[in-house]
């Protein structure tokens, strides 16, 4: 039954990490993909290079800075087309998720996408790793030594995995 307090809190629960993650997506995709065209500082607003930004990213796709970033992520090797495509359905998800929620809550029809958010999962792990390779190719890591990247976890994913492993630990503990 729908309505017992231990299906409505794992509802929320899941609601809450599928936000999560969509906010680090959107910030992996658009914000760091923004800021990679970043050139420093002048008189303390940050300086971008917005020809090349314009030319290499928003010619894409110009109406839509989401799907352009995503797709110079796929040049990039970041990801691969069918997991940007992907990420269309796990947007389309998280709006009705967040717009319907009491649907989720209350309508034995209607599940939140538990496959949706492991995509969610994969395709962020791969555009942080993306990332990461970035920052070791760029210096970042030269205090370190020798650092493998797989043993690399950017703090946001750190948190989202704490998140979910506490969201687990709870579903487990209320069965």
């Amino acid at each position: 039954m729908k309505l017992q307090p231990d299906n409505i809190r794992a509802t929320l629960g899941f609601a809450g990490l599928y936000q999560m993650t969509h906010e680090l997506i959107k910030y992996a995709v658009v914000d760091e993909v923004r800021e990679f065209y970043w050139q420093g500082f002048e008189d303390g607003a940050s300086v971008y290079d917005e020809q090349s930004y314009s030319q290499q990213v928003l010619s894409k796709m110009p109406k839509n800075r989401f799907r352009a970033s995503l797709l110079w992520l796929v040049e990039g090797d970041a990801i691969a087309l069918e997991q940007a495509d992907k990420l269309e359905d796990i947007y389309a998800h998280r709006h009705v998720l967040s717009h319907e929620l009491v649907k989720y809550i209350v309508d034995p029809d209607f599940d939140p996408d538990i496959d949706l958010l492991i995509n969610a999962l994969t395709i962020l792990k791969a555009i942080r790793r993306f990332w990461t390779t970035i920052e070791k190719d760029i210096g970042m890591f030269e205090n370190f030594g020798d650092v493998d990247l797989d043993d690399v976890a950017p703090l946001s994913l750190v948190v989202l995995e704490t998140c979910i492993d506490a969201y687990v630990t709870g579903i487990g503990a209320s069965d």
